[in-house]
């Protein structure tokens, strides 16, 4: 199939899609093509990864533009021009599959119709959430001519058709991606203790380990989760360590500093992570666990809360959070309907808490996502 030419115009600095890559496309022979539309440099493991298999990269940041980081009008609108000067450059394609349905996607994949043949449109979560006029009539010009369209959660769907009603719905499909930590999770639990994944952050035994979201962007709050839990009786709080992850995303750092700044006024243990671990560390988090507090803004399924379901963590999170796929489950999780409630749910689950012992894996959310589904998803509508 190496004389089949597939284009993905996305970020070629995500995760999601270098995997699509490696365990979709290329065991299947496609000449690869990636458009990736962030004018940020592709980081070193994926572009290496990319020239030694034979993916051709279209990116700016590849052009030895300079300013690429100025974001004023003048320099959004050359950067735009640039991006369109890519697709230009790339040849005809059988398939092109737009990965996040943003403006700037459609605009181009209309004006270059006649460089593919098949059209794969995949929304990702937060590109729907746009209801504009001008996105929404855009987006529905493009579905016509589209081959197939997918989202990767039930709620997507739903929300798609809220904004267009059943007109699609021939074209689309449940595609998942994959998510990686939930195998190394698994062959984390067949050669250690969850003890033993405690012992790797030094958390005291018997304790509860609360885990605050996983990010350090002011969306997650962080900061909240950690005034909550100081309002809670000295008893209660006698018996916790918390974790609140802030490797990845550290780009406000007056949130960071704010959220340091109340986590050395805590009156129990805890400790903010700001420093990148292997990937394994971050799978021990998810096993050792007992509570996980996800009250993010919004989230169409973050790997995060995939591998703390997985690994058994109790899930607190937003009652504005849907999960279709974790409701038809019966994922052990709990809902606030606001961050004021907060206190008091934590309060009444952790009076009659005790810390589990062993690894309880919940293997449903493996099913759904491990690797072999997710390829079997992705070629079935390749194929159509």
């Amino acid at each position: 199939m190496k004389d089949k030419k597939y284009l993905i115009i996305g970020d070629a600095g995500s995760m999601h899609i270098f995997n699509f890559v490696k365990t979709v496309l290329l065991p299947r022979g496609y000449e690869v093509h990636l458009l990736t539309l962030s004018v940020e440099p592709v980081r070193e493991l994926y572009r290496n990864y990319y020239l030694e298999n034979g993916v051709i990269l279209h990116s700016v940041a590849e052009k030895g533009y300079k300013n690429l980081d100025k974001k004023d009008r003048l320099h959004r609108v050359l950067h735009l021009y640039r991006k369109f000067k890519l697709l230009k450059e790339v040849p005809y394609v059988d398939i092109c599959h737009v990965h996040s349905v943003y403006k700037t996607s459609l605009e181009m994949i209309k004006r270059f119709r006649k460089k593919y043949g098949k059209l794969i449109l995949s929304f990702w979560g937060g590109d729907i959430e746009d209801r504009s006029e001008y996105v929404v009539n855009l987006r529905k010009n493009c579905f016509t001519f589209a081959d197939v369209i997918t989202v990767t959660v039930e709620r997507t769907k739903e929300q798609f058709e809220e904004i267009y009603g059943k007109e699609f719905s021939n074209k689309l499909y449940v595609c998942r991606f994959a998510t990686n930590g939930l195998d190394c999770i698994k062959n984390i639990s067949e050669t250690s203790t969850k003890e033993d994944c405690r012992a790797a952050y030094d958390i005291p035994p018997g304790k509860i380990l609360i885990t605050c979201g996983y990010s350090a962007y002011a969306e997650q709050h962080q900061d909240t989760c950690l005034e909550a839990i100081n309002s809670l009786s000295s008893d209660i709080k006698s018996k916790l360590f918390v974790i609140v992850p802030m490797q990845y995303g550290r780009y406000n750092q007056p949130y960071i500093d704010r959220v340091e700044e109340l986590a050395e006024k805590c009156d129990f243990d805890v400790k903010v992570l700001s420093e990148f671990v292997p990937f394994g560390m971050s799978a021990k988090l998810a096993i050792a666990t007992d509570i996980y507090l996800h009250v993010r803004d919004t989230d169409a399924f973050s790997n995060a809360l995939k591998e703390h379901v997985f690994a058994g963590s109790t899930v607190i999170k937003g009652d504005w959070l849907i999960y279709r796929e974790l409701e038809k489950m019966k994922a052990d999780m709990y809902s606030v309907s606001s961050l004021d409630d907060l206190p008091d749910l934590l309060s009444k689950i952790l009076c009659k808490y005790s810390p589990q012992s062993e690894i309880k894996l919940f293997n449903p959310i493996y099913d759904l996502y491990s690797t072999d589904n997710i390829i079997k998803q992705w070629e079935k509508v390749i194929d159509l």
